[in-house]
């Protein structure tokens, strides 16, 4: 499978680092996996056009708001893994908030780190 995945990938940060070990595993196991940094884009159109121009079929982000905003509207499946950021910073901003609930529903699937973390998100966002 063509995987988009999107992060942030700013050199010598732990998303960074994390963007790059989920890479290496999804590629272990078969797909090719285009890992790009979600700050390139500007709008939903750039992830259209480079969805298109590469023939992806599926995508993954990294961050809630940062990459999975990004994928919304597309006609592709995708998932979503949260971030530190999303649940800490991003969920109190009222704005983003609502987007990051957007993401969640058109969203196949969503990973958490670890199981606090995916409380706060079900509280957060399912109630």
């Amino acid at each position: 499978m063509r995987l988009l995945f999107l992060a942030v990938l700013r050199r010598h940060t732990g998303n960074a680092v994390t963007a790059e070990r989920v890479r290496s595993h999804l590629e272990a196991a078969g797909h090719v996996c285009i890992l790009k940094d979600a700050f390139d884009f500007g709008s939903p159109s750039e992830v259209a056009d480079l969805i298109t121009a590469e023939n992806l079929e599926a995508a993954l982000a990294l961050h809630l708001y940062r990459g999975g905003r990004l994928l919304q509207g597309h006609g592709i499946p995708f998932g979503i893994i949260f971030g530190g950021t999303d649940l800490n910073e991003d969920a109190n901003q009222g704005e983003k908030n609502k987007v990051m609930g957007q993401v969640l529903q058109e969203a196949r699937f969503a990973v958490a780190f670890t199981a606090s973390m995916k409380e706060m998100a079900q509280m957060q966002w399912i109630g």
